[in-house]
């Protein structure tokens, strides 16, 4: 007598593990921009000529800024704790803008974009 094996929800779990598959992959994608987005916000918060440049130091901007991943791995939180970076990103009427956290934006949206495009095809 013949034994028959009769599988049932293949479909369904090869749907279920690619989805996870690319779960990991957009994981790895929020990671690696988050990444690149808190290097360059600080590579662009670095002072040229020294510490102190203007009359007042900008590395404590540098040293407060960190990257936090969130939300089981698909936000990556960039936080800068300093009272006075809002006054070096966007200026004040004493002192003009130094930004750094918007051009570090734009420049990792581009790539992110592209990551997660790359994704989909």
């Amino acid at each position: 007598m013949a034994s028959r094996i009769t599988w049932r929800g293949d479909k369904e779990l090869a749907k279920v593990l690619q989805k996870k598959a690319q779960m990991s992959a957009v994981k790895n994608v929020v990671k690696k921009n988050g990444a690149q987005l808190s290097d360059l916000t600080k590579t662009f918060m670095q002072s040229t000529g020294g510490v102190y440049v203007k009359g007042y130091s900008k590395g404590n901007n540098q040293k407060s800024t960190n990257i936090e991943i969130v939300d089981n791995g698909m936000t990556a939180k960039q936080t800068t704790n300093s009272d006075h970076i809002g006054f070096t990103e966007y200026g004040t009427r004493f002192m003009q803008a130094e930004p750094a956290i918007k051009p570090a934006f734009d420049r990792t949206k581009v790539n992110f974009k592209n990551d997660l495009n790359n994704l989909v095809k």
